[in-house]
């Protein structure tokens, strides 16, 4: 996991991700009034390019005990808080795999509890590499709304 905020410089992440929290995400303004739902002309040398696309939602967050862990095998994450304030329940899964709920592709849900939480504010963003177990949409208090972008980035665009 990599955790960071919008308004500062990222050296350490790969190119492609630099990329897409500068150019497409920027300062997160432009998303604020946009269209919910996915969007993939984020890249101009991408555009149509099913291996990365961004989904924006409007959600209500939950107490971490009624929320599912999950992880995807071929996609990295990076999750952008736009408004209101969220928990990610964060840390590794080592049960087995077959255990796994997979109602979706790439989409597997466990029932392993987080071991960490991590709290977003506005313009916070954490990035989960494939194979890696978080758990959105969280709250340690009452349920609140909020909205965020998911950017789905394939692993085959990232380095080796």
């Amino acid at each position: 996991m990599y955790q960071g905020n919008l308004a500062q410089p990222h050296p350490l992440l790969p190119t492609l991700l630099r990329r897409i929290l500068q150019e497409v995400i920027g300062d997160g303004s432009r998303w604020l009034t946009a269209k919910l739902g996915k969007h993939d002309d984020l890249l101009p040398e991408l555009v149509g390019d099913a291996r990365l696309f961004l989904i924006l939602s409007e959600d209500v967050s939950q107490p971490v005990a009624e929320r599912r862990a999950e992880y995807h095998e071929d996609h990295l994450d990076i999750q952008v808080l736009l408004t209101g304030r969220e928990w990610m329940g964060v840390g590794p899964f080592t049960g087995p795999h077959s255990r796994a709920d997979h109602p979706h592709p790439d989409l597997f849900f466990v029932d392993t509890p987080a071991q960490s939480l991590v709290a977003l504010l506005p313009g916070d963003f954490v990035i989960f590499p494939p194979g890696e177990l978080h758990t959105p949409l969280c709250t340690p208090q009452a349920p609140a709304s909020l909205r965020k972008i998911v950017v789905k980035v394939h692993r085959s665009l990232l380095p080796e």
